[in-house]
């Protein structure tokens, strides 16, 4: 498939796991949630296709702050590991489960280990450290 198309895919891949999600949940956050995620992600995508500079960390600000800033600190919703095995022995179906559903398990599987690059706020927190890339390689450990 060509380049060109791939913002356009990415887009039609997550509007359709929103209109799955709000039909099927009868909650039209869903279509809220999966249809910004996914225009984010198509957003920085098109951006790294037109050479821009800073095209995945446009990418990781729009999905990053809205999950840890809306999802995270206003909604309330616990998306790591502990909040995921909560959720999932309680028998309850809430963003946790989503997210690793989405995050960890599909994401990963259709799109390659550079999905976390684009829509993971971990990542994002970790890419905007203030740290500096070394000029020099470091010694190995142990030899």
């Amino acid at each position: 498939m060509k380049k060109k198309f791939m913002p356009l895919l990415m887009l039609a891949v997550f509007e359709t796991v929103a209109v799955v999600f709000w039909f099927t949940q009868d909650n039209i956050f869903y279509l809220f949630n999966f249809s910004y995620i996914g225009m984010s992600i198509s957003f920085g995508i098109f951006l790294f296709h037109k050479r821009y500079k800073y095209a995945r960390r446009a990418a990781q600000l729009l999905v990053g702050l809205y999950m840890l800033v809306y999802l995270g600190l206003i909604c309330g919703e616990n998306m790591q590991i502990e909040g995921f095995w909560y959720y999932l022995f309680t028998g309850v179906f809430e963003a946790a489960t989503i997210h690793y559903a989405v995050a960890k398990i599909f994401g990963p599987l259709f799109f390659g280990r550079g999905w976390c690059g684009y829509a993971c706020w971990t990542a994002m927190v970790l890419d905007f450290l203030p740290y500096k890339v070394p000029e020099t390689p470091g010694k190995r450990l142990g030899g």
